[in-house]
């Protein structure tokens, strides 16, 4: 269980399952991998970095610490968050409805998927792949600048950009 208190003043926790406040986040390069690894992962097994074919564990998320993404309800906010006890946020980003459309095609794509849909996916189908769940829930992609200071979400029926999260605060790289 786990606390986190917003810049807007609303309070997110983990106390529900599935959390409203939990979300998901990875680069394609790490869906790719675990992709390439094991075509048939499910999706539990791949949240949960379970390699069920070596019977261990396996992170599939490569990053230079453990994070987790929060999601305030309130005002919108996402938060990439140390994944440890006392852990700080090391990045918050600002949603907004108003962006400038810049040129993104060297842009990343990142995968987002909240704890609450993913919950609902395995409560289903416990064996449901991941490429079943990425490929029912394409109706947005997320692109990464390559700075990570802009989120760009892309309604991929129309290819309309939908709205924009700015990064609003970054925690300098040495805080422990």
């Amino acid at each position: 269980m786990a606390r986190l208190g917003c810049k807007c003043g609303a309070i997110m926790g983990t106390t529900q399952c599935p959390s409203p406040f939990s979300l998901f986040v990875y680069y394609k390069d790490e869906i790719e991998q675990a992709l390439s690894d094991d075509p048939d992962i499910t999706l539990f097994d791949f949240l949960t970095d379970w390699d069920e074919k070596n019977k261990c564990q396996k992170e599939f998320m490569h990053r230079a610490e453990r994070v987790d993404y929060w999601y305030c309800r309130e005002c919108r906010r996402v938060y990439e968050v140390q994944l440890r006890p006392k852990g700080h946020w090391l990045r918050v980003y600002k949603r907004s409805d108003e962006f400038s459309v810049s040129e993104h095609s060297d842009w990343s794509q990142i995968y987002v998927m909240s704890d609450v849909e993913t919950y609902a996916a395995t409560e289903a189908n416990s064996k449901i792949r991941l490429t079943d769940y990425l490929a029912k829930h394409d109706a947005v992609r997320y692109y990464l600048s390559p700075d990570e200071t802009t989120v760009y979400v892309k309604n991929t029926e129309d290819g309309k950009i939908l709205c924009s999260y700015s990064l609003e605060e970054a925690l300098p790289s040495d805080i422990e």
